[in-house]
């Protein structure tokens, strides 16, 4: 076992990890794993995430949830390094930045391992996807009935991002590594990779990057909407690449 750096540590910082001690109040995520108690969980959360509409709510927690895989994938493809992200070892402690309802994801059990083979980083993303997640959103679908397609969006931007963030390369020689392994995750033959699925639940969302009129560089058209919109004051906090705004420039 070892761990990671501090500069590495002050990273996962900005992408929602909370570093606190054990005594930390927040909600254990083995909650989410229940559609009853997911329920419960959004309508209490409601007014401090900024709405009153629970389907709102859920597609927000999604959001933000999604930075479990998103800290668990930049530690593994950029430092080679194993977290504990299982409902047992997760805590979601409530936060806020910007007017906006923003948790962080303390880690009750803070060490690191070193993966030792690409089977492994198999597993560890099979933990993270079929064993995690995917419960997740179907505790959500069966406790607000929001469609799995929104949930898996709201993912799969932050998904993208890791693996198309050139900042985080330590040398050029890592791309390529990091590029196959991308690949790997958006393939249909990995489906099961996800959960119970005859298709990537990731790969419908990937596509390619346009030119959009008032935007100065190109990005990824969402084909769902993720409903920021219609939080309160939501208009400032519409997404960018929200599919019901973007005009696509003609080329």
């Amino acid at each position: 076992m070892n761990t990671l750096t501090e500069q590495q540590w002050e990273t996962l910082k900005k992408y929602r990890f909370h570093p606190s001690t054990p005594v930390l109040k927040g909600e254990e995520a083995t909650s989410f794993l229940d559609g009853g108690k997911m329920k419960a969980y959004l309508s209490h959360q409601c007014s401090q995430i900024g709405t009153d509409d629970l389907k709102v709510a859920a597609s927000l927690f999604m959001k933000r949830y999604a930075f479990v895989a998103a800290m668990g994938l930049m530690a593994m493809t950029y430092w080679n390094k194993k977290l504990n992200l299982k409902p047992e070892n997760l805590l979601m402690v409530d936060g806020a930045k910007n007017g906006l309802w923003m948790p962080q994801f303390h880690l009750k059990d803070a060490s690191v391992a070193e993966f030792t083979s690409r089977e492994e980083k198999t597993e560890f993303i099979q933990s993270i996807f079929r064993d995690h997640l995917d419960h997740v959103i179907q505790s959500i679908k069966n406790a607000t009935k929001l469609s799995n397609l929104i949930l898996w969006e709201n993912i799969a931007v932050y998904v993208f991002w890791i693996f198309e963030n050139d900042d985080f390369l330590l040398d050029e020689g890592m791309k390529g590594e990091r590029d196959d392994r991308f690949q790997a995750l958006l393939s249909d033959e990995n489906s099961h990779w996800f959960g119970h699925y005859h298709r990537n639940p990731l790969a419908r969302y990937y596509s390619r990057k346009v030119n959009i009129e008032g935007l100065t560089e190109k990005v990824r058209v969402r084909k769902t909407c993720c409903f920021s919109y219609r939080l309160e004051h939501g208009e400032q906090y519409r997404c960018k690449t929200c599919p019901k705004t973007c005009l696509v420039k003609k080329t």
